[in-house]
């Protein structure tokens, strides 16, 4: 059985173009990784370092998170599918690192991912997480774009 790799953001438009991928053949026959990363964020001030999200919140962040998780999954798997899924929740200083080492770790043979809709001038970059995962990632990467 193969090992895909859903990359989840937890905001709503996202979360939209994830669900679109129920019956989707790529996933068929897999073990599905739900998987969100949360970004450490060391914020400096006169006194000292401000970490956000601090230690005491992840157990937190973790159930909330892994309860929208649930529900993409729900949307997205059929009840046999969601019997074997995984659903993960992270924090990193470097979600990108921390991405290509669960890759690895769970030895995936597709990653997918949902790109973000940018407006203005923003809108002619790529998302640096989907660049990454597409220059770095040592699987294949479905990248999910938001229609127009």
């Amino acid at each position: 059985m193969k090992n895909v790799v859903i990359c989840c953001s937890l905001e709503d438009e996202n979360i939209a173009l994830l669900k679109s991928l129920k019956g989707n053949p790529l996933l068929e026959n897999a073990k599905l990784h739900f998987l969100h990363i949360f970004e450490i964020h060391v914020y400096t001030s006169d006194f000292s370092p401000y970490i956000f999200p601090s230690e005491e919140k992840y157990p937190e962040i973790e159930v909330a998170s892994k309860e929208i998780l649930k529900g993409i999954a729900e949307s997205v798997c059929t009840e046999d599918e969601l019997a074997q899924s995984e659903l993960e929740c992270y924090f990193a200083y470097s979600p990108k690192q921390k991405i290509t080492e669960y890759i690895d770790e769970v030895d995936a043979e597709l990653v997918v991912v949902a790109s973000k809709q940018k407006h203005g001038i923003e809108g002619l970059f790529s998302s640096s997480f989907t660049e990454h995962l597409v220059k770095y990632s040592s699987c294949n990467i479905h990248v999910i774009r938001p229609k127009d």
